[in-house]
């Protein structure tokens, strides 16, 4: 298998656990995801934050006991053509350990880095895929300028923050409840709903904390229905490009949407 390019999966180091590297950011949270689909990490992506720290210092050290500590240009170019070997994942054998979402989240650090506004936003559900990588598939029955994405369909599943947020209005949904919410940091606007219940007014919620639970309705598929309001940073009437029918074909994720804006 190919490596994969530079300009896929820039480079965004150095990082370090002490000295002059970087010491936390997406990076770290990629390759700790990295290292555990190469054997040297227990899978556990929803307890991993963004710290370079000794675990991930001695599962590198392991893969690769030749390089320096940290992330280099070095470990930069090899970790971009690790593949999965068939003694660790028979089933994995051959894939890159940098998936999509190691791929995605790098890319968010690297836009950052050059100054593209593009918002720090994580999962709705523990181990999920990063907001960003959503394409929005259809309108908020009601609710002007909120188009949506429905996602976490398991009903009772915890649906968590993508990133720190404040609860700013209830609100109500057919059927469950629902709210609206404000980014603390990016200023985008949400509206929740379907949920058992919806936080109070005016509660500060951490990104990655919980939100609520996907409510179970008779007749109903259990989902959370997101609709995402960008208003506050393109102006009044803007909205992001959205499906209509559930669609999402030809449309771009919110990430590409918010690099070409």
């Amino acid at each position: 298998m190919a490596t994969i390019a530079k300009s896929e999966f820039p480079y965004t180091g150095p990082y370090s656990k002490d000295g002059d590297g970087k010491h936390k950011g997406n990076t770290a949270l990629a390759m700790k995801r990295a290292m555990s689909r190469l054997g040297f990490l227990k899978w556990e992506p929803d307890v991993w934050d963004n710290a370079w720290n000794q675990k991930l210092e001695d599962a590198c050290d392991k893969w690769d006991p030749g390089g320096k500590n940290g992330y280099g240009t070095g470990r930069y170019d090899k970790i971009r053509a690790a593949t999965i070997p068939k003694s660790v994942d028979a089933a994995k054998a051959g894939q890159q350990a940098l998936d999509q979402t190691c791929i995605n989240q790098v890319q968010t650090e690297y836009a950052s880095m050059q100054g593209q506004k593009v918002p720090d936003l994580g999962p709705m559900e523990k181990g999920g895929a990063s907001l960003l990588d959503f394409a929005l598939s259809h309108t908020t029955s009601g609710i002007s300028l909120y188009p949506a994405t429905d996602t976490v369909w398991t009903p009772g599943c915890t649906i968590i923050a993508p990133e720190k947020i404040e609860i700013t209005k209830a609100s109500s949904s057919s059927p469950g409840d629902a709210c609206y919410a404000e980014g603390v940091n990016s200023g985008i606007r949400y509206w929740f709903g379907h949920m058992v219940s919806a936080p109070a007014v005016g509660k500060i919620i951490g990104k990655g904390a919980t939100v609520g639970k996907v409510g179970q309705f008779s007749g109903y598929t259990p989902h959370l229905h997101l609709g995402v309001n960008v208003e506050q940073l393109w102006g009044a009437g803007k909205q992001l490009k959205h499906g209509t029918n559930y669609s999402v074909s030809g449309i771009p994720t919110i990430r590409k949407q918010f690099q070409d804006h």
